[in-house]
């Protein structure tokens, strides 16, 4: 079996018993097939990036599971008829389950900043010889 990860967004405007049924609906499709829930965020509701059907706001959601291949057409057909799901995504797993399951320290989540080559000045986007036009 492999390991997935499907991440969606619901419709934040139902109350908070129906969302819930919404999330234990996905987790026992899962199981149904002979799948495992290894971890589930419930992420909350956030801003969207862009409005879907007239809402700003979602409930985001996160499970990563060990399933079979066949539960994936089952689960995009169940996303699809619903329209409780705003917006799905399914990927195959290929991360650490140990740390994505652990949170990260503060200042684990930046990088170093490597020293720069040049004299440490910004170039513009623009060249010089646009200016003579």
């Amino acid at each position: 079996m492999r390991v997935y990860e499907t991440t969606f967004i619901v419709n934040p405007q139902t109350d908070d018993a129906t969302i819930d049924s919404q999330v234990v609906a996905i987790s026992e499709l899962i199981t149904r097939y002979g799948g495992k829930v290894l971890r589930e965020e419930r992420m909350g509701t956030r801003r969207l990036a862009y409005p879907i059907n007239k809402l700003t706001q979602g409930y985001y959601h996160s499970f990563i599971f060990e399933a079979p291949q066949e539960v994936l057409p089952e689960l995009e057909r169940f996303f699809r008829i619903n329209e409780a799901y705003m917006r799905n995504l399914t990927l195959l797993f290929e991360g650490d389950l140990e740390a994505a399951s652990r949170r990260p320290e503060p200042g684990e989540l930046r990088e170093p900043v490597a020293e720069r080559e040049d004299d440490g000045r910004r170039r513009s986007r623009r060249s010089d010889d646009d200016d003579d036009d």
